[in-house]
């Protein structure tokens, strides 16, 4: 037996002493407290998880010296916001780009911006929403899943830290800065490592076409059905699949159901106090290729929406991170979508 599958086997052996643990301790398991993992650094990268996505946010924007670039779908954090103000009377470049759509930025944000002289813009994106979550400053940048709300921090969500980034980073805020004030905008330069809109899914296919051992998923929301048929293809092909779905996610009921019949282990995260499983995260074979960002694995995401992935390779240790958490998350979840109903 090779290290790979004993290693799964005492996983889900974890699993499921665990699971009847929970049963018989009934409703008291809502008892337990947060599970926290902690900042992980890789290749200078750093995966971050929850109020960590914060303070590095808030660190960023307080030591901006020259620029501070903010591309975000939802903001109503005040620390946050006040940090925008702030950095831009002491002088720093500061813009925000956010969606036209959500309310919390439209009606917290946009004023309080305006009202402190920090230039912001609205982009509208026909059919669907502008989901960034973006933040760059002076060459550094923090791209993931987490929003910047007031009670985002809390989800379970993962962001990556870049203290050298890119210009294809800015390229993107550019293009999102000039579209959203109303004028025509190049495409983005970008490098392999970001990747956005409709360039996202075929990333994740061919990714999964080259999956040999296992794949992990964290997923809000899983309903494409071009993803559900690479997951297939790689359990008919002998690769171990496991996905962690939010449990309000009615799109991802179906796909939960499909997948389990063709043998992945699903599983729905079962909430501490109300908040989100809102992490978009891809792991294929103990971190050969990992995929984080702000896209869902939804048609509309994929399709529709303005997204932006980071496409990352042999990061073992981000994947160690993943796993820690999914392996938690996992245990302490439920088979069905409303663990209460099942005790």
């Amino acid at each position: 037996m090779g290290p790979f599958k004993f290693r799964r086997i005492v996983q889900t052996t974890l699993c499921m002493f665990f699971t009847l643990f929970l049963v018989a301790c009934g409703t008291e398991t809502h008892r337990y407290e947060e599970f926290s993992i902690p900042p992980v650094t890789e290749k200078h990268l750093t995966l971050l998880w929850k109020t960590d996505i914060r303070n590095v946010a808030l660190q960023m924007i307080d030591h901006a010296q020259h620029i501070s670039y903010l591309d975000i779908y939802e903001l109503s954090d005040p620390e946050i916001l006040q940090a925008l103000a702030e950095a831009k009377r002491r002088g720093v470049d500061v813009r925000v780009v956010i969606d036209s759509t959500e309310k919390s930025s439209q009606q917290m944000a946009l004023p309080y911006l305006e009202n402190n002289n920090v230039p912001v813009k609205s982009l509208h994106i026909s059919g669907g929403i502008s989901h960034v979550k973006m933040l760059l400053c002076d060459g550094e940048a923090l791209l993931g899943g987490m929003n910047f709300g007031q009670t985002s921090w809390t989800n379970n969500d993962a962001s990556v830290y870049f203290p050298y980034a890119s210009q294809s980073f800015l390229s993107l805020f550019l293009f999102d800065w000039q579209r959203a004030g109303g004028y025509p905008a190049q495409a983005p330069v970008t490098d392999s490592l970001l990747i956005y809109d409709r360039s996202i899914e075929p990333a994740m296919l061919e990714a999964l076409s080259s999956a040999h051992q296992i794949v992990q998923i964290e997923a809000f929301d899983l309903s494409s059905r071009e993803i559900i048929r690479a997951l297939e293809s790689d359990l008919s092909r002998g690769v171990q699949v496991e996905i962690l779905l939010d449990p309000n996610e009615r799109y991802s009921r179906r796909a939960a159901s499909q997948l389990r019949q063709a043998g992945a282990t699903v599983r729905y995260y079962r909430p501490y106090q109300g908040e989100l499983m809102h992490a978009k995260i891809l792991d294929i074979d103990d971190g050969k290729i990992i995929f984080i960002g702000s896209c869902n694995f939804s048609y509309q995401a994929f399709n529709k929406n303005h997204e932006v992935d980071v496409l990352l390779e042999d990061m073992p240790k981000f994947s160690a991170s993943i796993q820690e958490n999914l392996l938690h998350q996992m245990v302490r979840g439920s088979d069905s979508p409303q663990p209460d109903h099942i005790f």
